[in-house]
């Protein structure tokens, strides 16, 4: 398989579907922090301009195929559409998105969203994500393809001839179904993964891959040799259903309970942007946090400092 195709799962949580204006309330007062330094709030272009923003990530395959008809929006609307090309923050760093920028010569604002929080408020579950906000703050797009139809709602955006166009709906989704086994007595393990990363990412980021494959197989044998910790999984919702968990599972024989975060709220409370992320609980607080896992005695030193006092 080339890419990840998009996938768009009505997942057994969700309990409402919230209207576009809910949801503008929320994520028009949000930080967005772009990497020339300038904090701006999407709530500043209410009444002025109409808004673009564009979810993606650097080893996303179908991102960097829709970088140059990015490029081309921003060239031809720039001055009436305010767009924002915003990085998921996901395996990513600095360094990887200014990277991109040069390779594709982008020239619109780009920011990171490292706390996760725009990401959550428009509910994504998939890059790359297409949103187009109308002048008066209604949302009325959102989709992964950079379609024929996406680029008719920008051309009557910047000509403000947008004010029929229909509002779209963001799932809203209710807090993690998620069980997190908790005893007090004992440390928590919390272990978050994408069910893709192993192989998604070996062309393009090999070395995440393989932290990928290694951190799994290494909690699959510490779960087992530390029984006195109460082991939890958590996978992504990104790109993911019950069909990839399965086969996640029986792939690398996981012999521990693994969930899918729906609401994505496990992954956001504990500000996991690095896939895959081992976290270690105590009374309810964070005691220990591991994304390299090259070195098993350095992570097994961890295990028993925090088990046993």
């Amino acid at each position: 398989m080339k890419y990840i195709a998009p996938i768009i799962l009505l997942f057994s949580t969700i309990s409402t579907i919230a209207c576009a204006s809910t949801v503008e309330k929320k994520v028009l007062t949000l930080p967005v922090k772009t990497l020339s330094g300038k904090t701006v709030h999407l709530g500043e272009y209410k009444g002025k301009k109409p808004i673009y923003l564009k979810f993606w990530a650097t080893w996303c395959q179908t991102c960097r195929e829709q970088m140059p008809h990015l490029q081309q929006i921003q060239d031809k609307y720039g001055k009436k559409i305010k767009i924002i090309a915003i990085n998921l923050g996901v395996n990513d760093d600095l360094n990887s998105v200014k990277a991109a920028k040069k390779e594709f010569k982008l020239t619109m604002p780009i920011a990171i969203d490292t706390s996760g929080e725009l990401a959550q408020s428009f509910n994504l579950i998939g890059t790359p994500y297409h949103i187009l906000i109308g002048k008066e703050g209604n949302i009325v797009h959102k989709g992964h393809k950079a379609s024929k139809a996406l680029d008719k709602k920008i051309q009557l955006l910047a000509a403000s001839k947008a004010k029929n166009l229909p509002g779209v709906t963001l799932m809203s989704t209710a807090d993690s179904s998620i069980e997190i086994k908790n005893n007090t007595k004992k440390v928590t393990a919390l272990f978050f993964v994408a069910t893709w990363c192993d192989w998604y990412l070996k062309k393009s980021r090999p070395s995440m891959s393989k932290n990928c494959i290694d951190g799994q197989n290494l909690i699959n044998k510490l779960t087992i040799e530390f029984p006195q910790i109460q082991w939890n999984g958590v996978a992504s919702r990104l790109w993911t259903g019950e069909k990839e968990l399965k086969n996640y599972k029986k792939k690398f024989a996981i012999p521990y309970p693994l969930t899918i975060d729906s609401s994505n709220s496990v992954f956001l409370k504990y500000r996991v942007k690095s896939y895959p992320t081992l976290i270690l609980v105590k009374n309810g607080i964070e005691v220990a946090r591991v994304e390299k896992f090259d070195n098993q005695k350095k992570l097994t030193d961890k295990l028993i400092k925090h088990s046993l006092h």
